[in-house]
């Protein structure tokens, strides 16, 4: 079989002539000296020349200044080092048309050998509309941010008003609840008062009665006091490692030790219970529970309190055997001003749950009507050195 190689080959060079001629981009080959050898239909149609305006001149017909001036340069550059700046990578560059106007262009370069010559061959591309499409993207990112910006600065100028507001509220709250709950001690401070100075013939039980009302009811204002003086000590946390076990026992020893119809059980699992708190907060912490579980047991009983250390968790646990709270009020016992007692601000549980957040514990709570309530306290323990 033969082949006839001049029909091959000739039909091999219409191809590639149909290929450059239908290309969408201009498609220009030069020499080494930078003399254009041929350009595509493309090529004229972008810069607006004919072919034969281009052919046999520089390239730098097609370039601006002032790559215009410096191309010569760029390419003798490229011959005595073989240093490419462009050659296969291919860059963004300005164009110049026949009527002088400038467009940005895509240039991809290339080069290759016919026998001791060398040729470039570059294609370009208009990217007029992508960088046109890039100013308006652009530009509306930059309305977006402004935008955003705005909206932002309304948002943090609506989130401080109403963080304003909420504080008004907040203490309006905490105004009103100071006040009522003062206001009915002192109500009866003011009867008995009045009655020990006005009634005449008063006997030493009557007198002793009234005497023992003042007492209570100072006992409360100075709870009220104590509640407001704990929750001001929120404000900052010092944490250190702290023996949890001996400091619940150091509190129960120093004020539970008078309750004549309470008795305590207290008990330590597992390994040493060190924590990293704040001491002086984790005892308000465990007093307010202790107090709580003693306060719910009005005919006497016992208060168990456990601590534990395991897997990293420490736990102090405070179970009572008082009447115990409905499941449906669990949720908002930890809520200021919320309160399962007839008196009181409702503060302790609340400035508890606050306290552990600053210290990292957790606070749960188990209860059942008539059975008790255990209240959970849980640390992370401190690292061992």
């Amino acid at each position: 079989m033969t082949t006839d190689l001049p029909t091959e080959s000739a039909g091999r060079l219409a191809q590639l002539e149909a290929i450059l001629n239908n290309a969408v981009d201009a498609i220009i080959t030069i020499d080494r000296k930078g003399t254009v050898q041929s350009v595509n239909p493309a090529t004229e149609t972008l810069f607006g020349y004919r072919a034969d305006e281009i052919v046999g001149q520089n390239v730098s017909l097609l370039m601006p200044e002032p790559d215009r001036s410096q191309h010569d340069g760029y390419l003798q550059r490229h011959e005595r080092t073989g240093e490419k700046r462009i050659i296969g990578i291919g860059r963004e560059v300005d164009g110049r048309r026949k009527d002088g106007t400038v467009f940005p262009a895509h240039l991809a370069v290339s080069e290759y050998n016919v026998g001791a010559d060398r040729f470039y061959t570059g294609v370009v591309r208009d990217i007029t509309d992508l960088r046109q499409a890039q100013l308006e993207l652009s530009k509306l990112n930059k309305e977006l941010e402004q935008r955003v910006e705005l909206r932002s600065q309304e948002l943090q100028r609506t989130q401080s008003e109403l963080v304003r507001k909420e504080k008004f509220v907040a203490m309006g709250r905490v105004s009103g609840g100071i006040a009522h709950e003062i206001r009915n001690p002192l109500n009866v401070l003011k009867s008995s008062a009045y009655f020990l100075l006005n009634a005449e013939h008063v006997s030493e039980e009557k007198r002793r009665e009234h005497l023992h009302r003042i007492e209570r009811q100072v006992g409360v204002i100075d709870g009220i006091v104590t509640a407001l003086s704990e929750s001001s000590l929120l404000r900052s946390s010092s944490r250190v490692a702290t023996d949890i076990a001996a400091m619940v026992r150091d509190v129960l020893a120093s004020e539970f030790t008078s309750l004549e119809s309470i008795g305590f059980e207290v008990q330590h699992h597992g390994e040493p219970a060190v924590a990293m708190v704040d001491q002086e907060q984790l005892r308000i912490v465990v007093r307010n529970i202790v107090r709580n579980a003693c306060d719910a047991m009005a005919d006497g009983g016992t208060v168990q309190v456990a601590t534990r250390s395991q897997d990293g968790i420490v736990c102090i646990t405070i179970a009572d055997q008082g009447e115990g709270i409905a499941a449906e009020r669990i949720q908002q016992i930890t809520e200021p001003f919320y309160s399962t007692k007839s008196r009181g601000m409702g503060l302790g549980l609340s400035i508890c749950k606050s306290i552990l957040d600053k210290n990292e514990g957790v606070l749960n709570f188990e209860s059942e009507l008539g059975r008790g309530t255990e209240v959970r306290i849980q640390l992370q323990a401190a690292e061992q050195e």
